[in-house]
């Protein structure tokens, strides 16, 4: 009886363990797959949202990705920005300061487009206006305080044109395209009234491409060279008055006034001797043959 009990329980527990290893490859596989399966939804995040948001989605994607890229080109599009400088500043020598100044902006490509210069009582200013390379602005600037000897102040302004710019591209480039087809309808008129309307109307157009093609000019010389106005006040050096030139100006003057003055009395002189000459003339021929009678009838006597 016994024996029979010992044999029962080893049958049951080898049943059992050959159950449990059954199951164990089966759960262990379902365990990889599953694995292998959050590998693939980890590694490939793309094709699983496509397969999720279908067709339409990728093509949402896409547009998404063209309009970046159409936006980051327009950001590295070069701006159309009009740059203008003020300073005023105080110059020893307001002749040497220009002078300078011309050189510096020759020298970037740029060049002076208008100079003045007034004097109230002892003090003496000018103005300068130069056009530089937009390039060359910052450090024209910079060029103008190292020639000052003061900068009482600077004012640097930008204004940006480039949806101006555009517009006005876009405009010109309609323009034409409508021009193009009034040629076209010009040649394809069969009737005097049609061809006075349509070159009626083809007058107009041209016409407004012109002023389209003018302020596009107009834009783009304004922001290919920058305005730079220069207020230089003339200060004069320790011991002199404010506004009285130096000393070898003062000597240069008295020379000119001096050669100026010689001139003057040679000028004078050259008009009384013209004035004189013919009533010299006339005495000398009454005089001499009266003094030639008289000295000979002396040695006759």
């Amino acid at each position: 009886m016994i024996i029979r009990s010992l044999w029962i329980c080893s049958l049951t527990c080898l049943l059992f363990f050959s159950l449990l290893a059954g199951c164990g490859p089966s759960k262990e596989t379902q365990m990889s797959q599953t694995a292998n399966d959050s590998a693939v939804h980890r590694s490939d995040p793309q094709t699983t949202t496509e397969k999720q948001e279908g067709p339409s989605a990728k093509g949402s994607s896409e547009l998404k990705k063209a309009l970046n890229k159409k936006g980051s080109a327009a950001t590295t599009e070069k701006r159309k920005v009009i740059y203008k400088g003020n300073l005023q500043i105080e110059v020893p020598n307001l002749k040497r300061a220009r002078t300078a100044l011309e050189k510096k902006a020759e020298k970037k490509d740029g060049y002076l487009v208008e100079a003045s210069q007034s004097r109230n009582g002892k003090k003496v200013t000018g103005t300068w206006v130069f056009r530089i390379p937009q390039d060359a602005f910052h450090s024209f600037l910079k060029d103008v305080e190292q020639t000052a000897t003061k900068t009482h102040s600077q004012h640097i302004s930008g204004n940006d044109v480039t949806k101006e710019y555009v517009d006005l591209q876009s405009r010109l480039k309609a323009k034409k395209t409508m021009e193009k087809r009034l040629l076209q309808l010009m040649e394809e008129a069969k009737s005097t009234e049609d061809l006075l309307q349509v070159s009626k109307e083809l007058s107009r157009v041209q016409e407004e491409m012109e002023q389209l093609k003018g302020r596009i000019k107009y834009l783009e010389d304004q922001t290919a060279f920058s305005t730079v106005t220069v207020h230089a006040t003339q200060i004069s050096p320790l011991g002199q008055h404010e506004g009285e030139p130096e000393l070898m100006d003062q000597i240069h003057t008295a020379f000119l006034q001096s050669i100026g003055w010689l001139q003057d009395v040679f000028r004078g002189a050259l008009v009384v001797g013209a004035t004189l000459i013919p009533p010299v003339t006339i005495l000398a021929l009454i005089t001499f043959p009266v003094v030639w009678w008289i000295r000979r009838r002396k040695k006759n006597i």
